[in-house]
């Protein structure tokens, strides 16, 4: 590509060199002999695939490709449908284009829709209609968008796309297709309606445009899910779905779409509906709390018995209290971690074989605060990449970091509100959303770390009174306390926080990276910086997540915390139990699709993004981006 900027080479080189087409290609063709039958032009590409792909490189790189007519098919049935398939070469390009757009587009979907996104399906959306009745929602409204694809308006979509690729060659690209006609049986062109079923881009582009109708149907108060064109809403009484349907209609027409007549009832539980091919009734399906959640080998030990310790014995790892009883008695190989709150000790014999298992041990205060950790000698710091993280510090490229972790977070903060939004509250979290889009639109014009910290300061007054408003009623709170946590959800984000820190600590020096040299947060006294920096974007993800989800599923409650000094407030053992199962399930959930050609659980993401972040640091205009939401 000739002026190709770093969206690109994010996606590891020019975007359309052979050997990067030609991975698609093999993907093509191996799903063509999957189905049974192959296309007369994929074998005509077949046979001279490798002069195909390199000749439509370079033609790519010189700026003169041009995509071919769609080709028109029928598919007979019940259900007349018409596609619109491009030819082999131009599903090779459009494929490689969306590879490299998706990263970029898919954070910003939020977590409403479910369909034609990397790492999401059927089973997702499912479970996900499942949540909402267990949290109490007794109707639905069940509709879908009538002849979706046509509809779309593809100027609004591709503008829209646009917006988010800032690379000239890929938005020219955008333009080329947009612009293709369809053959005619006939012989002849004519321009095509919307955008091309059958094309890759396709639902891309749908997805996008229908991105307005769920952010208007959140705004109002009623959680949507989505699966390309098929809805369900839910909500209390009919009285609210009457109100749920009026609001998405009216949004449908403001895109130019409408919804579909035929599909479109509203439904409750008790009598059942249908959505996605699963017949929903008032227990069944059944939630599945641990769905994609996969069990480790190696898990996390949380010790928080005071006056206990830790001690080793016949390669068996003991937790004893203060009279020497054992609470925990399980083999060393499987323990992965250890965390120490308050007055713990840990036995000569358990450092030295946390030292020498290369097991981290993390020590906290007894109300939650980070302290230090105890890591092994495996994963020393390397000289080049404390002078690259020196010599970041209060540059542009310091301040590229600074602003992308800023930015994933916003995001992140943003999609969390929007999830959770319900009424009565909906018009206070709504504004707290569109307030959090503004300070997001400010940080490319932000230098230095004190003006990047100000946005995300002005942007965190903004979410926590929003955030307060999405537990029951009775646990609400206006104000971020921290030290100390005055109410029973601050003291739960505080807890967790605090593991989590931990966890980040861990994952830097893994990646040979100094935790107290940040690039958002400023080198300070014995503060873990730099780990702090990597956390942003997991608060939101992780913690804020887990705990308004105890909230709301009423697992965590106010007598789950009990007075300490003045008006702080201390957990309770059971409310700490509570949140390490829900913390441990969050970061053990197998994800894709959150990075592009990565999968794994949230925890092993966590590491990843401490490699790349050292990617970034270690080769200058090599960007860091966030998660998308999983």
């Amino acid at each position: 590509m000739r002026n190709a900027v770093g969206r690109a080479e994010m996606m590891g080189g020019r975007g359309f060199a052979v050997d990067e087409l030609k991975p698609v290609w093999e993907r093509i063709l191996r799903d063509d002999v999957a189905d049974g039958t192959l296309s007369y032009g994929v074998r005509r590409f077949r046979e001279e695939a490798d002069r195909y792909l390199d000749e439509r490189s370079e033609a790519l790189d010189a700026g003169s490709w041009q995509p071919h007519p769609l080709v028109e098919m029928v598919l007979p049935g019940a259900k007349r449908r018409v596609l619109h398939i491009p030819v082999v070469e131009d599903r090779i390009v459009a494929r490689r284009v969306l590879e490299m757009i998706t990263p970029l587009v898919d954070p910003s979907l939020g977590r409403a829709s479910f369909g034609y996104r990397p790492g999401l399906g059927v089973t997702d959306a499912v479970q996900e209609v499942v949540g909402l009745r267990e949290e109490g929602f007794s109707w639905v409204v069940r509709t879908d968008v009538a002849d979706c694809f046509p509809s779309v308006k593809r100027d609004l979509a591709v503008r829209a796309l646009k917006a988010m690729v800032p690379d000239e060659e890929l938005t020219h690209l955008l333009d080329l297709f947009a612009a293709r006609p369809r053959r005619l049986r006939g012989g002849g062109l004519r321009s095509l309606e919307g955008v091309p079923q059958g094309c890759p881009l396709s639902p891309l582009l749908a997805n996008l445009v229908l991105r307005d109708l769920d952010t208007d149907v959140q705004s109002a108060g009623f959680p949507l899910v989505r699966y390309a064109d098929d809805i369900v809403i839910a909500c209390h009484h009919t009285d609210d779905a009457l109100e749920a349907l009026r609001v998405a209609s009216r949004a449908a027409e403001e895109l130019g779409m409408s919804l579909g007549a035929k599909k479109t009832a509203v439904r409750s539980f008790a009598e059942g509906f249908t959505f996605l091919g699963e017949d929903f009734g008032s227990r069944y399906p059944p939630p599945l709390d641990e769905h994609r959640v996969k069990e480790p080998d190696e898990k996390v030990v949380y010790v928080a018995v005071q006056g206990g310790r830790v001690r080793i014995q016949s390669g068996r790892l003991l937790v004893e209290s203060k009279d020497d009883a054992v609470l925990l008695d399980v083999p060393t190989g499987h323990v992965g971690r250890v965390v120490l709150f308050g007055s713990v000790g840990l036995s000569a014999g358990a450092r030295s074989w946390a030292l020498g298992s290369d097991v981290d041990v993390v020590f906290a205060s007894r109300s939650g605060s980070y302290q230090g950790s105890l890591h092994s000698g495996s994963h020393p710091f390397r000289p080049a990449r404390l002078r690259a993280q020196l010599a970041t510090q209060g540059t542009d490229r310091g301040d590229a970091l600074a602003r992308a972790i800023v930015a994933s977070k916003l995001m992140h903060q943003r999609t969390l509100l929007m999830h959770f939004n319900r009424r009565p509250v909906h018009d206070e979290v709504a504004e707290a959303v569109v307030q959090l889009q503004q300070y997001g639109r400010l940080l490319p014009e932000a230098r230095g770390q004190a003006e990047i910290m100000g946005v995300e300061g002005a942007a965190a007054q903004v979410y926590f009174p929003a955030l307060g408003l999405l537990v029951p009623e009775g646990m609400r709170f206006t104000l971020r306390s921290r030290r100390p946590p005055r109410d029973v959800v601050n003291a739960a984000l505080s807890y967790l926080y605090t593991i989590l820190l931990g966890e980040c600590v861990t994952a830097l020096h893994a990646a040979g990276l100094d935790p107290g040299i940040g690039v958002l947060h400023t080198p300070q006294d014995n503060r873990p910086s730099l780990a702090l920096d990597l956390m942003e974007e997991l608060r939101p993800l992780i913690v804020d997540q887990v705990v308004v989800n105890a909230c709301r599923l009423q697992r965590l409650r106010p007598e789950h915390a009990r007075p300490d000094e003045g008006s702080a407030v201390l957990l309770t053992k059971a409310g700490k139990e509570i949140l390490l199962t829900a913390y441990e399930q969050r970061m053990n959930r197998d994800v894709s699709g959150a990075l592009p050609d990565y999968a794994g659980s949230y925890r092993r993401h966590l590491y990843r993004q401490a490699q790349r972040l050292m990617v970034s640091i270690m080769n200058p205009g090599t960007p860091w981006t966030g998660l998308s939401w999983r």
